[in-house]
Formats: C-alpha cells, sequence, structure tokens
C-alpha cells in the first residue's frame, strides 16, 4: 500500500512516504515559516520516488492532541488532498504515536499543552498493538494520573523537557526511562495507520483531536489554576 502521512503537532513537523516495506521521511522545525511549506516538500517527496498524488491509496495525519494550530495545518492539508482525489483517510491520535514510536513495551507519552498543562496517555505495546493504559487526557503537571501496574516505562514527548520533576513524583514506583530528543511522527502515523482506511474518502475519519476545547483562559481562570 502507498500511504502519504503528514504531522505538525509537535515541536517537529514531518511527513512521510510508505511505499510497500519502504519508508521514507523528512522533518523540518515548527513554525509559520516551515509549515506554508508543506505542500511543496510533499510533491518533492512524491517526486524522489517518481509517484504522484494519484498514486497515493491513502493519507494519514496527526490528529492530536497537540499544538492547536499544527493540527489544524494537517488536518487541513490531508483533507485537501484526500478529498480532491478522493482518497480514503485517517487521523491518527499522536499520544499513540509516540508509544509506537519508542519501540518499548510500555511508554508514558506526553505532548507540552502550553498555559501549564499536559496532554498524556499510557500505553502498552505488544507487537505493534498500542493499548491504553491510562487514557489519554489533559492534566495540570502536579495531578498526573496513578501510575498504572507496570514495573517499567519510557517517558516521550515534548512534555517531558518542562515535566520531568512531576514524571519521577508520580511515577516513582515505576523503573522511568526517558526520551529527550524530539519525535518526529510521520513515519509512526503512517504505519498505525495501515488496516484503518476504507475505499474512498470519507470526513468522519478527518476529524481532529484537540482535548482541550477552550484555548485561551481569562486572567482570573489563570490564577484559579495556580
Amino acid at each position: 500500500m502507498k500511504i502519504l502521512s503528514i504531522d505538525a503537532c509537535t515541536e517537529t513537523i514531518s511527513i512521510a512516504l510508505i511505499v510497500g516495506n519502504i519508508i521514507t521521511e523528512k522533518n523540518f522545525p515548527s513554525g509559520k515559516n516551515y509549515s506554508g511549506n508543506i505542500l511543496q516538500e510533499i510533491k518533492i517527496l512524491l517526486n524522489e520516488s517518481n509517484l504522484k498524488i494519484e498514486n497515493i491509496e491513502g493519507i494519514a495525519f496527526g490528529a492530536g492532541p497537540g499544538s492547536f494550530t499544527g493540527i489544524r495545518v494537517a488536518c487541513g492539508i490531508a483533507y485537501g488532498l484526500a478529498y480532491a482525489n478522493n482518497l480514503p483517510i485517517i487521523g491518527v491520535n499522536t499520544l499513540e504515536a509516540l508509544a509506537f514510536l519508542s519501540q518499548h513495551e510500555n511508554s508514558i507519552s506526553c505532548i507540552d499543552a502550553r498555559m501549564g498543562q499536559v496532554y498524556l496517555g499510557i500505553y502498552q505495546n505488544r507487537n505493534d498493538v498500542i493499548t491504553p493504559l491510562v487514557d489519554p487526557g489533559l492534566f495540570n503537571p502536579n495531578e498526573l494520573p496513578d501510575q498504572p501496574k507496570i514495573k517499567k516505562a519510557i517517558v516521550i514527548g515534548s512534555g517531558l523537557s518542562s515535566y520531568k520533576e512531576q514524571f519521577k513524583s508520580q511515577y516513582a514506583d515505576i523503573e522511568l526511562e526517558y526520551f529527550e530528543g524530539k519525535c518526529k511522527l510521520a513515519s509512526a502515523i503512517g504505519i498505525l495507520s495501515i488496516g484503518q482506511f476504507g475505499n474512498e474518502f470519507n470526513l468522519k475519519n478527518a476529524t481532529p483531536i484537540y482535548i482541550r476545547n477552550k484555548v485561551a483562559l481569562t486572567e482570573k481562570e489563570r490564577l484559579n489554576q495556580q
């Protein structure tokens, strides 16, 4: 199967092309200077593989949670390409993609949600099947969910740099490892999308995952969180 995948939810924008067992991935720093070039980079990626968008059989994208703007960018580009070419589309949870990327049995996936909060989910990976041990959600760093009954886990994602000490404290009974690097997720998203596509474009599969419904807080609301 030929799959194009796009992610702009975290600190690194990435695109990937999966053709059978061959995966080609490119990544770029996040920000408006790069997000505006994603379509051009997709064209280059396809050309390098001697493909056109009409040859693609499915489009996957990072549906969130993550950067509000990044989710809209990835969803908008994926939607536009899929709708224009009647291609099946699927959104993949970025926290699940982080767990897949870690290649560990147990992962604490975390994305900095800004405004003093973190998106977090705890997952088990068995034979590349990702199962939530703790349902993903938006949390205050000092009110993280209870730890599941696991002995080891890796913490991965952009929330690590901001809230490492809180993870150490809340999950003190788990032997933790830390993935400190930036994560490019397009290839993981593409792989996780396999087997989820329909036969044609379906708008229901293009739904973003925001988790946080309210992006802006008033000054009073910010003070109440402290």
